[in-house]
C-alpha cells in the first residue's frame, strides 16, 4: 500500500489554498481564543470533497424512508430540570447546501444524516424513534403489546420515545425488552418503559445475550467513571454544539444526560443461534461475543425477513481500540459473525435494522452492506497485522494503512 496515494499533490495544495484564502467566509467562533481554519485546512477540505464518493445519496434517501412524525419539541429534560436531550442545538446542520471548512466533510456529512428525528415506520408492526438518544429505540408490535429493542441511555429519552409512539399509534403496553448487548446507551433508560416489579413477577421479559450482565456491570459501574470522563475527551461531548465544536459522534449526536439504570434480565440466551417466540413474534437471536462488544446479539425475524443487527453493522466503521476504555474489540471474530449471519439469514433478508442509524431495504443493498462491513472488520485485521510484520510500528500505522477500496 502507498501512504502517498491518499495526500494532495503541493501544486495542488497550494492553488486550493490560494482559492480558499481569496473567497473563504469568516465564522464566529464560540471561544475568544477560537480561531478559523487555515487557508491550508480549507484547501485539504475542498479536496476531500472533490475526492470522496458524496454523488450516492442513498443512505439519505433511506433515512428518510417512513417518516411518521414528529414531536414540535427539540429537548427532553431531565427529571432535575436540566436538559438531558437536545436535538435543536444542532439544526446549524440543516441549513441547505452549507458546508463548513472547520469539519471533515465526511464528519458533515455523517453529522446529517444523524439529524434523523422522531418517529418511522420501517415496515408493518415494526418502527424505530430516532434521534431521542445516541441510539434508536426500536419498537416490535406483539400479540399484546410492545417488545422494545435498547431501551436508550436515560429514563427521560425512554419515557419520551413511549408516550411519543403511544401518542401516535395507539396506547400499548410494554411486554418484553430486549438488550442487545452491554453498552449504556441500549438499556440504560429501561426504568423510564418498564416497572421493576413486572419484571421480577415475570410479566414482562427482559431478554439479553450471555454474559451481558458482567459485562454491563464491568464496564459501566467498576470503570464507569473513569470510562465516561475519556468519553468526554474522546468525542469533545461538553464543547457546545457548533461548527467549531461538538458536531456528532458518528453513531449519532450525543449521549443523553439523564438518570441511566439497570434492571438485571430474566431471559439470557445462552446458545450461539437460539430461537424464540416472544408475545406472539418468533425471533432467532445470534450470540456474537467478541464484537462490538463483548456481549452482544443479533436477532432475526423469519417471518417479517427482518435482520436486527444490533450494533454490529451500523452507518459507519467503528474502532476497534476506544479511547474511551471499553474493551478491544476482536475485529477478525467481528467479521466472522457477519459472515455467520450472512450465510444464516442474508439470502431471507429484505429490511435490515440495528441500534444506530438507518434502515437499508431490499435483498441486494442488505447484502451490499453487510458484505462491505464483513470485509472491512476482516482487512483491518488483516491489513494492520501485515503491516505490522512488516516492521510499520504502532506510531505509524495510521499513516499507512488504508482502507481497501
Amino acid at each position: 500500500m502507498n501512504p502517498a496515494k491518499s495526500a494532495i499533490p503541493g501544486t495542488i495544495l497550494l492553488a486550493l489554498a490560494f482559492s480558499a484564502a481569496a473567497t473563504g467566509t469568516t465564522m464566529n467562533h464560540f471561544d475568544a481564543k477560537g480561531k478559523p481554519p487555515s487557508r491550508y485546512t480549507i484547501a485539504f477540505q475542498q479536496h476531500q470533497r472533490s475526492i470522496l464518493p458524496f454523488e450516492d445519496e442513498r443512505d439519505f434517501e433511506e433515512m428518510k424512508r417512513g417518516f411518521i412524525a414528529a414531536p414540535a419539541y427539540r429537548e427532553i429534560l431531565a427529571d432535575e430540570g436540566h436538559v438531558a436531550w437536545s436535538m435543536g442545538k444542532y439544526d446549524f446542520l440543516l441549513e441547505p447546501g452549507k458546508t463548513f471548512d472547520s469539519i471533515h466533510p465526511s464528519l458533515q456529512r455523517q453529522a446529517i444524516l444523524n439529524m434523523n428525528y422522531g418517529l418511522y415506520k420501517v415496515m408493518d408492526g415494526v418502527y424505530q424513534i430516532r434521534g431521542f438518544d445516541l441510539a434508536n429505540i426500536t419498537f416490535v408490535e406483539g400479540k399484546t403489546g410492545w417488545i422494545i429493542f435498547d431501551p436508550l441511555t436515560a429514563r427521560e429519552t425512554a419515557r419520551a420515545a413511549l408516550k411519543f409512539i403511544n401518542e401516535q399509534l395507539g396506547e400499548r403496553p410494554v411486554v418484553a425488552v430486549v438488550y442487545s448487548h452491554s453498552h449504556g446507551d441500549h438499556f440504560g433508560g429501561v426504568r423510564g418503559v418498564v416497572d421493576e416489579a413486572d419484571v421480577k413477577s415475570g410479566k414482562v421479559k427482559i431478554i439479553a445475550p450471555t454474559g451481558f450482565m458482567d459485562h454491563a456491570v464491568a464496564e459501566n459501574v467498576y470503570a464507569g467513571t473513569a470510562m465516561a470522563r475519556r468519553m468526554f475527551y474522546q468525542y469533545g461531548a461538553l464543547l457546545p454544539a457548533s461548527p467549531f465544536g461538538h458536531v456528532d459522534q458518528a453513531i449519532g449526536k450525543n449521549t443523553a444526560a439523564g438518570n441511566l439504570g439497570l434492571i438485571p434480565p430474566n431471559v439470557v440466551i445462552e446458545d450461539d443461534f437460539e430461537e424464540r417466540v416472544v408475545d406472539g413474534v418468533k425471533m432467532v437471536f445470534q450470540n456474537t461475543p467478541g464484537t462490538e462488544a463483548p456481549a452482544e446479539m443479533n436477532t432475526f425475524f423469519p417471518e417479517k425477513n427482518l435482520f436486527w443487527a444490533a450494533e454490529n453493522i451500523v452507518g459507519t466503521i467503528h474502532n476497534i481500540y476506544t479511547l474511551r476504555g471499553a474493551l478491544v474489540r476482536d475485529p477478525l471474530k467481528w467479521a466472522k459473525a457477519i459472515n455467520e449471519a450472512i450465510y444464516r439469514f442474508g439470502p431471507k433478508t429484505e429490511i435490515m435494522i440495528a441500534s444506530h442509524s438507518w434502515p437499508r431495504w431490499g435483498n441486494e443493498r442488505v447484502m451490499e452492506v453487510m458484505r462491505d462491513q464483513r470485509d472491512t472488520y476482516a482487512n483491518l485485521n488483516n491489513g494492520v497485522l501485515h503491516l505490522a510484520n512488516q516492521g510499520v510500528t504502532i506510531n505509524q500505522i495510521h499513516n499507512i494503512y488504508q482502507v481497501p477500496a
